[in-house]
């Protein structure tokens, strides 16, 4: 029976900052505890692959598969495969969420996801964050096994030219973080933040970064509380500040001017009765909270408590939208060299998924070739010297390499399926050949 060749095509499907509000967003993110369950569950779809999530993305990363024979009965089916995974995994409504949810296959899918390890397609361009996200992914997708061959190259070559882009277009030299960002959000909101007292929930990557943001910016009474209070108490050493456990943190939450959260929570950790009870004891001392987190730790209902000002990481587009204005030039550097990066993978994948072709047209031409110089040289003079049979092989071997120049050339110039199969039926190869 004829072997069943696939061809595999790069697919991801996801949904960022631009395409969905917050409101959807956090309903289909994953911190690092839920990835590996999220990606064995992907897996069991049919659809092995790697997730990358952050506060302003989440995205699915799979190979689609177009049967050899052209059929259109499966394609797409990558795409259905996974959607039906957010359904059941997320328990969502695909109604819900489709309209905001995006799908790029082949090139498209490559050329997103350097752009995305470029820092391109971030809030901040050029945060370096994303970098060790999209590692961490890859790794956690390499230690869960359900990353291998094509897709794992292409995520390596992503991480490779992230750091390219970045060194080399001048993005990185001027590059805001998303806890920076925050902090100059609240300086546009209070003026010098000199003299006040902030309290940071949460001490990750995002936490720390901010409450150092604060502390440069003049905050010198910061107040850090975490889950883990060995964490909180390490953080609060390094900024001179106090670490309070969480129980403690209602009574530590009357002193603060400024909130900044950024947990993994899947709750709030700041309810709106919470938040409205505190304020009932300082009705007339204003509250900022920034809550940056993804899903958020901070109930949308505390913006409205009287004199208490709500930002969520949304509103941070506002403080990006002006450095990007900035740096358009150091933009444009990088785009054209994630640009050429995409080209470049691309032939480089044209080469792979043609070798197997390439491979059994050179096999058969050399199998041609033996036989009928075997065939040749019996009819011919039994006292042939040496040096002449192998003048006569040189020659067989010198016109199959001049035949196949082209068709080789061809082959390794075009990733097209239909291509691919143009050349079997013509040399008459057949798929378990190749």
């Amino acid at each position: 029976k004829q072997a069943r060749e696939l061809f595999l095509e790069f697919l991801v499907v996801g949904l960022n900052h631009r395409t969905a509000p917050l409101e959807v967003r956090e309903k289909i993110t994953l911190n690092s505890e839920q990835l590996p369950s999220a990606l064995s569950n992907m897996a069991a779809y049919g659809m092995p692959g790697v997730i990358l999530s952050t506060c302003n993305r989440s995205e699915f990363y799979a190979l689609n598969h177009e049967d050899a024979s052209g059929s259109s009965a499966e394609w797409g089916d990558g795409e259905k495969r996974i959607k039906e995974f957010l359904v059941d995994y997320f328990q969502i409504q695909l109604v819900d969420v489709e309209r905001y949810l995006y799908l790029h296959r082949g090139r498209d899918c490559v050329s997103h996801l350097f752009r995305v390890a470029s820092s391109l397609d971030s809030m901040m361009l050029g945060e370096d964050q994303i970098i060790g996200q999209v590692r961490d992914a890859l790794d956690t997708a390499v230690r869960s096994e359900t990353v291998t061959g094509s897709l794992f190259h292409l995520f390596q070559q992503a991480l490779r030219v992230g750091r390219k882009v970045r060194r080399e277009s001048g993005i990185g030299r001027k590059a805001m973080s998303v806890s920076r960002a925050c902090v100059e959000l609240a300086e546009g909101d209070l003026g010098d933040l000199s003299g006040l007292s902030a309290m940071v929930l949460g001490t990750g990557d995002a936490g720390g970064l901010a409450a150092k943001g604060l502390r440069s910016s003049g905050v010198s009474n910061i107040t850090v509380v975490n889950r883990t209070h060995r964490r909180a108490v390490e953080l609060a050493k390094t900024l001179s500040g106090q670490a309070v456990r969480l129980p403690e943190m209602p009574e530590a939450l009357r002193q603060a001017d400024l909130v900044v959260a950024c947990t993994g929570s899947p709750e709030y950790i700041l309810g709106a009765d919470l938040v409205s009870h505190v304020m009932s004891s300082r009705p007339d001392r204003p509250m900022f909270l920034i809550d940056i987190a993804v899903p958020r730790d901070i109930d949308p209902a505390a913006g409205l408590v009287n004199n208490v000002f709500l930002h969520d990481v949304d509103d941070l587009d506002r403080v990006s939208e002006a450095r990007r204005k900035e740096n358009a030039h150091e933009a444009q550097e990088a785009e054209l060299l994630a640009d050429k990066e995409t080209e470049g993978f691309l032939q480089w994948c044209a080469t792979q998924e043609a070798l197997p072709t390439v491979v059994a047209l050179r096999d058969k031409a050399e199998t041609i070739r033996t036989q009928e110089l075997k065939k040749t040289l019996k009819k011919m003079n039994p006292n042939m010297s040496t040096e002449d049979a192998a003048a006569l092989e040189a020659m067989t071997q010198a016109i199959v390499k001049k035949i196949l120049h082209g068709p080789t050339v061809y082959l390794k110039e075009h990733r097209n399926p239909s291509d691919l199969r143009m050349a079997r039926e013509i040399f008459d190869l057949s798929a378990g050949d190749c």
